[in-house]
């Protein structure tokens, strides 16, 4: 009797998981989405991931399976941040080559390595991060449009992969590049 209420409990919980629309969780997350304590929520992540039902995915880190959203993980690793730069041009269809890193911009510098992706973080100065322009919301994730990626890019000192111009929206692109220094503003100029 045990065995079959603890499966049924088990089943409950991932469906909990699976109904809130994230692919990555947090010990915190567990604890709101199962009604549990920090102890009781932190036993169940434990066995989950012992009968694999949980993917541990490093320490404070969970999903459901193998095929969590990377970039969701990004925001999550480093609280607030946004996908920019490759990542984002991917995302976007701009550029076409998948690389293992996602890079993403914050408030202080971070790297981390986690399964085959590395996570890395540039710190931006706090006026430009928390300007909300360029920056969107897609299932869950925070991430610069391609034109704030390759604003963010040039920030940064590092070279866009722009594959297909096309999809990058030019009037967007120096419209808001009057928020960054002068020297991307000369960038983008020279892009367009």
């Amino acid at each position: 009797m045990y065995t079959y209420m603890l499966k049924s409990s088990n089943s409950q919980r991932l469906k909990q998981l699976m109904d809130s629309g994230r692919t990555v969780f947090t010990p915190l997350d567990l604890r709101m989405f199962w009604g549990a304590n920090a102890l009781n929520a932190k036993i169940a992540a434990v066995r989950m991931t012992k009968k694999e039902l949980l993917l541990r995915l490093a320490e404070g880190y969970y999903a459901l399976n193998e095929r969590y959203n990377r970039y969701e993980l990004a925001n999550r690793l480093l609280n607030p941040s946004y996908v920019s730069f490759h990542a984002a041009l991917f995302f976007a269809g701009v550029n076409f080559q998948a690389r293992g890193e996602i890079g993403s911009v914050a408030r202080r510098v971070s790297r981390r390595k986690i399964g085959d992706t590395l996570y890395s973080y540039c710190a931006m100065k706090e006026e430009l991060f928390f300007n909300r322009e360029g920056l969107v919301i897609r299932d869950g994730v925070s991430l610069a449009d391609p034109e704030r990626a390759v604003l963010d890019s040039f920030y940064f000192g590092y070279l866009p992969d722009v594959d297909d111009s096309a999809k990058l929206n030019k009037t967007h692109l120096q419209n808001l590049s009057r928020y960054y220094p002068l020297t991307v503003q000369k960038k983008a100029k020279t892009l367009l």
